[in-house]
Formats: structure tokens, C-alpha cells, sequence
């Protein structure tokens, strides 16, 4: 028995363990923190930011609207708005849904998103409560399944967050008049229905008054009507009549029935009415986004698109904007809109909360908790990776429409136009990106295809020149030893480094024009390496050159006249810079599939600020000594092993001097 049990036991261990590997290896991590109105959110969120860093997961922030989150206080919703743009700020996708169970839309989405962690707030009901009525952590524990779930207790602030400055829509005295109006008009018409219909039938038209009043009211006024029709078919109607007291009890069940029956009315069609202006205001928002969306779409150079933006703005949320942006100094300029419009005093002040919304990317000033006593609302345009501007808007009228909104729609509708406006920015930007980099590019060409002109026509004098001058040279012994032998050695020394110069600009035209294609075949390193030592037999004198190339090194695909030029480049490059009779070294190993070659001398070496650059075109170094070169051969060493597609750098060596490693893949596939 008891092996039986122990071998049940370790099977279902098993089976889980199982399920564990098989969702770690399906799914990476991922976490859900809900989010609520209660302050002690933001340490939950704060914990899950602190979890989600440390598993590396992407992580999300979900706020669940059901009914009983619609009917709390303006003030009370604003806090789960503000938590939802914390968790955004700290790196969270930011998820609003809608249901009448907070626990199974958490569930249903943390399914979709494969979710593996959901962190939630300690509940704070009383002990009495949670006996009779289950939580929604309560019912994310029973339905979480394989999904983990870790419950935190947040620590609520001492001090309370500042009044928002917006105005209460707590009591309208229009809707309770009106809804009083009801109930005068349903009385009257049960007094005319009173000597032809049983009392009943006026319990009806007294239900109709209070779901008049839901509809075209509010909630309060129609609780308010539930209570006084009640009141007023006791006093009018229930005999006796004109007295609150009763002579059947029956009469009391009737009282409290129709109280009820009158209570849900109007709960529904407050409800329904909600919801008819939450569809109305939505369609309206979406038409403002559209006709935003469309404007812009067509609209292109930044002022007209702030233009644009400006005039949008100021039509649907009835106010007066500014649009700035960032100059080359980074200070906010007035980009768009009339500046004394909406800056009447304290224009420095202002402009400070304009930079703090730039610099933190928040929503600031007017209407927030943040920076409140300003009387203008900035709205940054955040884009992906930056904050291109801010949106500096002054209500006309703080009374009209979306100013009275919940501020969580409010700030919805602004976000989702400011991304717009936004994108279209980063549009533009890009599109200027691009055609500065199109514009280098032709440059770079054009560049490139004179620079190889000129070469080309260089080319032939200076050929004349040298054969001349190695021609009279021939004619040593007819000559006068003196200064005319010494000027023709150096007409000819000159001419043939003018030709080496020219050489040089070629092949850099050529490699940056596309136009030098690789002949690559397989060769021995060492013939390359001999070649360059040949060609340089004059220059190199009685310079000790070293070289350790193993026997066994493979044959190398390469250009063997273009990796010619890098040998001879470096190698002019160490004669250069080094003392006269200094030994020099050539050194190839194989790594790999690739042979890595060393040149190296005993020079003084590369300034440590110059190991990154030497390789830049025309770039001659820190120390006066580079003034002897053009700085093209190290540029053309690293544009042919580039082609070839190895590597190439610089090091100072550990005993004194210089060595430039690179390297020469041994596969043709890998860069043809």
C-alpha cells in the first residue's frame, strides 16, 4: 500500500515538474500587476518593476473597470489613472479593461498574454467580509491554475496627494430639480388616474417618473425620486389618505417592493445611460483622431504639422494652444499657435513647467497633480525613444465639455492625440535623417569620382616625369658630381612619392565607389609577403626585417596585388616612424578559419588617443611626427582587408613600439 501510494506520489510530482519545464520552455516570463485606485498601488507596482528587473520579464499593468469602479468618486478613479502612468513610466505595458468580475478579466487576459506571474494588492477588508464576500485576490487564487500568484501588502502614504483643481461633479442642483419635477408630474397624472385605476396601476406611472429621471438625470436624482414616490403614494394615495401611517400592513411590503423595484431602475438605466455617453464620447474621440490622423497624413514639414496639431487642438478641447519645441540649445522655442494667448504672466514660470513635462515626459500643470496652480495643461509628444515637444494648452472655458470629463478619459483623449502629433514629428525627423544621409552619400560620390579623375589624369606626367629623371640619372659618369646629381636624385625621389600619393588617392576612390572588385585566389602568404619585401628592397637597405610564417599555414583566398599594398603601407608606415636600423617583424598564425598576420617595429608607438583613429581617412595623428604622411595607408589597409572581410587594429606593444594586427578569413563563401 505503501508503495503504491509513494509511486502515485512521485508520478504527480513528476507530471508537474513536467508542466514547469514545458511552459518555461514554450514562454518566457512574463508578469501581470493589478492595478487599482487604492495609493498602496504604486508600492505594488513598484514590487513588480523590482520583480519583473530581476527575472528580466516583460511585464504588464492591467485596471479592471467594473461597475463599482465607475460609481466611485472622480477623485478616488483619478488614482488609478495616475497608478496605470506610474507603471508606464517604469517600463510596464498599461492595459485598461472592462467587466463586471475584476478576477475573471484579469484571468482571461493573463491566458492571451501567457502570463506566468500575476502580483497583486493585500486586500483590505475586515475579517466579517472576507467570510461572506470573496475577494477578487480571493478568486484569483481559486482560478489562477498554473499561473503563480503573489499577493503584497502595500504601505499607503502618511501625507494625501493635492487637491485637483477641477471642478466637482458631485451635486448638479439642475438634475435634483428636475428629477423633483418627475415626481410632481407623476403625482399629478396618479390624482387624475386615482378615481378610475386600482392603486397598483399608480405604483407604474410613479416607476416611469423615477426611469425618466435616471435617463435624462443621473443616478442621484433618480435614488432621490425612488425614495419620494415611495413617501408620495403612502401620503397621497394608501388609505388613509394625507398621513404616512397605513391600515393594512400588506401595504408595508408594497412600500418596500416598490423601493426596491424603483432603486433598480434606476440603477439600470443610470447604467445604460453611462454607458450611452461613454459610446458617444468614444465615437466622438475616435472622430477627432480621424480627422486628425487624416489632416496630418497629408501635411508634411514640422511647422505645418504643428500648425495642424494646434488648430485640431484647440477646436476639440475649446482652448488655446502653443506648440514648442527644442532649439539646438535644447531650450523650448514657440514653435506654433499665438504665444500671448496662452502666456499672460509668469512667463518663466511657466516655461519651467513646460521644461519639466519635456524633460520628465509626464502631463503637467492645469487639471493634474502635478504642478496644479499652473493655469495651462502641458502635454509632451513623447515619442519611441524620445521627447520631441510640448503642447501648451489654456482652456477657454474650464465649464465646457472635456474639461468636466473624468480625468482618466481626459487624459486618454489627450495621450492618444499627442501620440499622434508625436509620430507625425518623428516622420518628419526621419525623413530629414534620411535626406542628410542621401545627401552625404552623393557627396561622397561625387567626391570619390573626382578625386579618381584627377588621379587618372596625374597619372601620366608624373610617369614622364620619373622616366626622365631615372633617365639622366642613368648618365651618372658623363655628369659632374655635385648639386645637379643631388637636385635629379630628389626629382625623382619626389616625383616617385607624388606617384605613390596619386596610387594611393586611386585605390581609396576606387574602394569607396564600389568600382575595385576582388580577384581573389588561393595563395601563399609568404609570396605576398615576398612581393612587398622586393618592391621595398631599395627603401628597406639594410633594415632587418624578421618574418615567422609557419610551414604548414594554409593558403590564404585573397587579392594577392591589393594585399600586396597592405604589407608595402604598413611597412612604409614603420620606416617612417621608426629609428633608422630598428628591426621590423611580419608574423601570421592561424586562428581559427581565419589567419591573423602581425607587423610590427620598435618605434615609439601609438599615442594611446590615436589607437581609434588611425585608421580614419586623412587622419595624421596627435604627435608632430605624423605631419611626414597624408594618413591614406592605413585607411587603405583597412579598406582592403574590410573587403576582404577580416579585421584590422592597432595595439602598442608590451616591450616598446607598434604592431597592426588583421586578419584574412580562410572561407570564400564568407564575403563573396
Amino acid at each position: 500500500m505503501t508503495y503504491i501510494f509513494n509511486q502515485v506520489y512521485i508520478g504527480n510530482r513528476l507530471g508537474e515538474f513536467e508542466k514547469m519545464a514545458n511552459r518555461e520552455t514554450v514562454t518566457a516570463e512574463r508578469l501581470l500587476v493589478c492595478v487599482g485606485p487604492s495609493p498602496s498601488s504604486a508600492d505594488v507596482i513598484r514590487a513588480a518593476k523590482s520583480m519583473a528587473a530581476t527575472l528580466k520579464a516583460e511585464w504588464f499593468a492591467v485596471y479592471v473597470e467594473d461597475p463599482k469602479m465607475l460609481r466611485l468618486p472622480e477623485a478616488e478613479r483619478n488614482h488609478a489613472v495616475y497608478n496605470l502612468r506610474l507603471a508606464e513610466q517604469l517600463g510596464a505595458e498599461s492595459i485598461t479593461l472592462r467587466g463586471r468580475r475584476v478576477a475573471a478579466e484579469i484571468i482571461n487576459f493573463a491566458r492571451q498574454r501567457q502570463i506566468t506571474k500575476i502580483i497583486a494588492g493585500k486586500p483590505t477588508r475586515s475579517r466579517w467580509q472576507t467570510i461572506f464576500f470573496e475577494t477578487p485576490v480571493d478568486e484569483l487564487l481559486r482560478r489562477s491554475g498554473e499561473i503563480d500568484l503573489y499577493v503584497i501588502t502595500g504601505e499607503p502614504p502618511e501625507q494625501k496627494e493635492p487637491p485637483v483643481p477641477v471642478r466637482p461633479r458631485l451635486l448638479r442642483l439642475p438634475g435634483y430639480e428636475m428629477g423633483l419635477v418627475y415626481f410632481i408630474l407623476a403625482t399629478g397624472l396618479s390624482f387624475l388616474m386615482f378615481p378610475f385605476f386600482e392603486l397598483p396601476n399608480l405604483i407604474m406611472v410613479y416607476l416611469v417618473g423615477v426611469m425618466a429621471t435616471a435617463i435624462h438625470c443621473g443616478r442621484g436624482p433618480a435614488i432621490l425620486n425612488s425614495l419620494l414616490s415611495v413617501l408620495g403614494f403612502d401620503f397621497f394615495f394608501v388609505p388613509p389618505r394625507f398621513t404616512f401611517a397605513v391600515e393594512e400592513n400588506h401595504y408595508i411590503l408594497t412600500f418596500g417592493v416598490m423601493f426596491l423595484v424603483a432603486l433598480v431602475i434606476s440603477h439600470l438605466t443610470a447604467l445604460i445611460r453611462r454607458q450611452a455617453e461613454a459610446a458617444r464620447l468614444q465615437e466622438r474621440q475616435t472622430a477627432a483622431m480621424q480627422a486628425l490622423s487624416g489632416e496630418l497624413a497629408g501635411t508634411r514639414g514640422v511647422e505645418n504639422v504643428l500648425q495642424v496639431s494646434v488648430k485640431h487642438f484647440g477646436e476639440i478641447f475649446q482652448c488655446r494652444v502653443v506648440a514648442l519645441l527644442p532649439d539646438e540649445n535644447d531650450k523650448l522655442q514657440v514653435t506654433a499657435g499665438d504665444l500671448p494667448s496662452v502666456f499672460h504672466k509668469d512667463l518663466l514660470k511657466e516655461l519651467g513647467v513646460a521644461r519639466w513635462a519635456y524633460d520628465a515626459g509626464q502631463i503637467a500643470g492645469w487639471g493634474t497633480q502635478t504642478m496644479a496652480d499652473s493655469p495651462i495643461l502641458y502635454v509632451p509628444l513623447q515619442a519611441a525613444d524620445a521627447t520631441l515637444g510640448v503642447l501648451a494648452l489654456r482652456p477657454r472655458d474650464p465649464e465646457s465639455e472635456y474639461w468636466l470629463l473624468p480625468e482618466q478619459l481626459r487624459l486618454r483623449l489627450l495621450e492618444s492625440l499627442a501620440k499622434q502629433v508625436a509620430l507625425a514629428l518623428e516622420v518628419e525627423r526621419l525623413q530629414k535623417t534620411a535626406l542628410e544621409a542621401q545627401v552625404v552619400v552623393e557627396t561622397e560620390r561625387l567626391r570619390s569620382s573626382l578625386l579618381g579623375s584627377v588621379t587618372h589624369d596625374f597619372q601620366t606626367p608624373l610617369a614622364a616625369i620619373m622616366g626622365s629623371a631615372s633617365s639622366l640619372l642613368g648618365f651618372q659618369g658623363k655628369l659632374e658630381a655635385g648639386p645637379a646629381q643631388e637636385m635629379l636624385a630628389n626629382i625623382y625621389d619626389e616625383a616617385e612619392r607624388l606617384s605613390r600619393l596619386v596610387n594611393n588617392l586611386l585605390d581609396i576612390a576606387m574602394l569607396q565607389s564600389g568600382t575595385l572588385k576582388l580577384h581573389q585566389e588561393l595563395q601563399p602568404l609568404e609570396e605576398v609577403v615576398g612581393a612587398a619585401l622586393n618592391r621595398l628592397e631599395k627603401k628597406l637597405g639594410d633594415r632587418p626585417v624578421t618574418t615567422a610564417l609557419p610551414a604548414d599555414l594554409p593558403m590564404v583566398p585573397l587579392d594577392a596585388a591589393l594585399a600586396e599594398h597592405i604589407f608595402i603601407n604598413l611597412l612604409e608606415n614603420s620606416l617612417k616612424y621608426t629609428p633608422p636600423g630598428s628591426p621590423l617583424s611580419i608574423a601570421a598564425v592561424q586562428k581559427g578559419d581565419e589567419i591573423e598576420v602581425e607587423v610590427a617595429d620598435l618605434g615609439p608607438g601609438f599615442p594611446p588617443e590615436d589607437l581609434e583613429k588611425i585608421f580614419e581617412m586623412y587622419y595624421r595623428g596627435s604627435e608632430d611626427i605624423a605631419r611626414k604622411g597624408y594618413g591614406l595607408g592605413l585607411s587603405i589597409c583597412k579598406a582592403v582587408v574590410l573587403a576582404h572581410g577580416g579585421r584590422i587594429w592597432a595595439v602598442n606593444r608590451p616591450g616598446g613600439g607598434a604592431a597592426i594586427h588583421f586578419t584574412f578569413p580562410l572561407k570564400v563563401q564568407d564575403y563573396q
